[in-house]
């Protein structure tokens, strides 16, 4: 019995050994999972992922970058590399430099700081991660691969790697900013990051990627399994300069006055092109403007007088007035009908401009004169009034390429609910209607375009590297809004407003400029956000030059508080500077006689640069020149001018894709263009043409390096 009870007793506590040993072990597996600095083995195993290629860049229309995914780097150090005495010594040895090195390239500690960070570090052998920077840009990154102990072994060897997150950069931002849009890899995307995402993506490819901590991946080997394809490159309509200065010109304005926000834009007449659009909303408390919301494409408000220019369209293609008709103002004040608010001419000093032909009323912009005009011809039918708004192109979307375009608002039928016995005539001035900017725009270009209703764009095409793949052409959404008659009544009038002498309400503005302008100016109570009205609007739209239109610019300043707040005051001076921009640097808009400058005895001083730009320049101006042809005679592609005997030489320079170029003598356009299309970031100091380069001309350019230009 004492046998069996001993047999029993030492079972029982072999039973209670082993159950404690597996007690142990299962507690230890569960600290060894809840510890972070554990690392899942299995999980470390490679893997194939995907990988995301680089996304396309957008480019102004002369090739200048406006967004483009620019390399950002994380390094960190993976101490357990160093797993043996002698690598460990040798590791000491090269410290003091290593520490040495971090503290001067990335501060946040002394050197004996980061000597002390990295030894404890490798002391403590818990993690295979230890940060060491963040967000760090190329050139730095290859100024790390030159420090002691990382340069001369292999990134498995020395523990120092980096982890590559493309950041998305725009180099002239603010310009455009909400038109060029924001690029949200999970959705939300805005502008035209949005509206060409597909070409901007690419496609992605994969590679064997090992994890080295969380959710941080390295390569496995060099090679991919699948090759990533770069997305295509977007080439938009905006060009920079003309940007530049619609954004400088719109924020001395809304500045100056005080604003809540406004808008530009700038279109050519023929093509639709969007050369520029500029949004700035300020902010009341710094007096600081950003461009933070798309107000020229997002936003529909009522437009007030620049509405009349639809009215008297309506009007004339009802064909019951003429241009040439009188309407009596009286003494400036109207009341349609009882229960609607009175009208009046506010404008006028006496209270009433009296009797006003048709052209007169639109020239005066006269609320009581348009009202009249409007129920005279439409007061027994005002449903035709609307058909006839609808048949000239209004209160439909213009359908373009980018997301977020206000939805236009517009009584459909008289029998809507919200019609009233006021709503004709309220229209007719531009109220219980509303418009985006950039639909106002598009409509005031019909009149320049002879009556063509044209689809603003944004982008002309996409590129794969310098080649053109797909092209996108300008789209007319109606060939003719209104009869040839109506159109050509119409610009007499918008030119009436604008020429100097009149009575226009811009006269004052292009008073003595050396080009014509045909437009309309617009002033609006605007909405309050609880019902209401709050503060004005102040508008201007037109074209030029008005004999041969160029250029559509609309201009809208939402609530002035300081120094008037009549478009004439306030919207059109941005209209001006704009058209003053564009009119000094587009010889075509300029008239002249053929040769003229070639008669100049003293020829101007040449810059170097494109070819194609300069020659194209002397042609319009009509300056002599010769060019020499490259030695398998060819005409080159980049030239130096210089000038003497009466005309200017143009010889080849040579420019190569391996080397930076020599841009000294280039104008800033062409150099820049140059200088980042070999990936390179360009500073610059000054203004004229480039007169010093940081870099020697000749050097291997290095991706994201930045080159300093020098201008005089």
């Amino acid at each position: 019995m004492k046998s069996a009870h001993h047999i029993a007793t030492k079972a029982w506590v072999l039973f209670g050994l082993f159950a404690i040993s597996g007690v142990a072990i299962f507690l230890r597996i569960i600290l060894i999972q809840l510890d972070p600095s554990h690392e899942d083995m299995s999980a470390m195993l490679p893997q194939v992922r995907t990988i995301d290629p680089e996304r396309g860049r957008i480019l102004s229309a002369d090739g200048h970058l406006l967004a483009a995914s620019v390399p950002r780097f994380d390094l960190h150090w993976d101490p357990t590399v160093i797993d043996t005495k002698e690598e460990t010594q040798e590791f000491l040895s090269a410290l003091p430099e290593l520490a040495q090195a971090l503290a001067t390239e990335f501060g946040g500690k002394s050197a004996q700081g980061w000597r002390n960070h990295l030894v404890d570090a490798h002391r403590s052998g818990k993690s295979r991660y230890v940060a060491i920077a963040r967000n760090i840009e190329w050139d730095r990154r290859q100024a790390v691969q030159s420090f002691p102990w990382i340069s001369d072994r292999s990134r498995n060897r020395s523990g120092f790697m980096f982890s590559e997150k493309p950041r998305r950069d725009k180099p002239f931002s603010p310009l455009a900013n909400r038109t060029i849009g924001l690029h949200r890899p999970n959705g939300g995307s805005v502008g035209i990051e949005a509206a060409f995402d597909e070409a901007l993506s690419g496609k992605s490819g994969q590679r064997l990627m090992r994890r080295i901590h969380g959710n941080y991946w390295i390569p496995a080997t060099d090679d991919f399994i699948q090759v990533p394809e770069m997305g295509r490159d977007v080439r938009t309509t905006i060009d920079l300069r003309t940007q530049d200065v619609a954004t400088d010109a719109l924020r001395a304005q809304v500045n100056h006055h005080a604003a809540e926000w406004g808008c530009a834009v700038v279109m050519e007449v023929q093509t639709g092109n969007v050369v520029a659009i500029a949004n700035l909303v300020r902010d009341p408390e710094t007096g600081q403007c950003a461009e933070s919301y798309n107000h020229a494409i997002g936003t529909a408000v009522e437009p007030g007088s620049t509405f009349k220019l639809a009215s008297v369209m309506a009007l004339l293609e009802s064909g019951r007035m003429l241009a040439t008709d009188t309407i009596d103002t009286g003494d400036g004040a109207f009341r349609p009908t009882q229960g609607c608010s009175k009208m009046t001419d506010t404008s006028h000093p006496d209270g009433g401009y009296g009797p006003l032909r048709l052209e007169e009323v639109f020239e005066r912009s006269s609320n009581v004169g348009t009202a009249k005009a409007v129920q005279q011809v439409f007061g027994n039918d005002p449903q035709a009034w609307l058909d006839a708004l609808t048949d000239i192109g209004l209160g439909q979307p213009l359908g373009i390429k980018l997301a977020g375009e206000g939805q236009p608002q517009m009584h459909a039928s008289t029998t809507e609910r919200s019609w009233s016995a006021c709503s004709l005539t309220s229209m007719s001035i531009g109220y219980e209607v509303a418009m985006t900017p950039l639909q106002t725009t598009a409509f005031y270009n019909t009149i320049a375009a002879d009556g063509r209703l044209i689809r603003p764009r944004f982008a002309d095409a996409l590129l794969d590297g310098d080649k053109v793949t797909t092209t996108f052409d300008t789209e007319v959404i109606s060939e003719r809004v209104a009869s040839r008659t109506t159109i050509t009544a119409l610009q007499s009038m918008m030119e009436r407003v604008c020429a100097p002498g009149g009575h226009g309400t811009a006269e004052d503005v292009f008073r003595d400029r050396p080009y014509s302008v045909a437009g309309k100016t617009g002033t609006a109570r605007a909405t309050a956000s609880g019902g209401g009205y709050k503060g004005h609007r102040a508008s201007f739209a037109g074209y030029f030059p008005a004999e041969k239109p160029a250029f559509t610019i609309s201009v809208v300043v939402q609530r002035p508080t300081e120094h008037g707040y009549y478009g004439g005051v306030v919207a059109a001076p941005v209209f001006r500077a704009i058209a003053d921009h564009l009119h000094g640097t587009r010889p075509d808009l300029v008239e002249m006689e053929p040769g003229l400058l070639a008669e100049v005895p003293r020829l101007p001083v040449s810059m170097n640069g494109s070819a194609s730009i300069l020659t194209s320049l002397y042609e319009e101006l009509g300056l002599p020149f010769t060019i020499d042809s490259t030695a398998n005679g060819e005409v080159p592609s980049h030239v130096a001018a210089s000038t003497g005997d009466g005309l200017v030489t143009l010889t080849s320079r040579a420019v190569t894709e391996s080397s930076i170029p020599d841009v000294r003598g280039m104008s800033l356009r062409d150099a820049v263009r140059l200088l980042e299309t070999r990936g390179m970031r360009v500073d610059i100091n000054g203004r004229g043409t480039v007169r010093r380069q940081s870099i020697a001309p000749g050097t291997a350019p290095r991706q994201g390096q930045t080159i300093l230009l020098e201008l005089s």
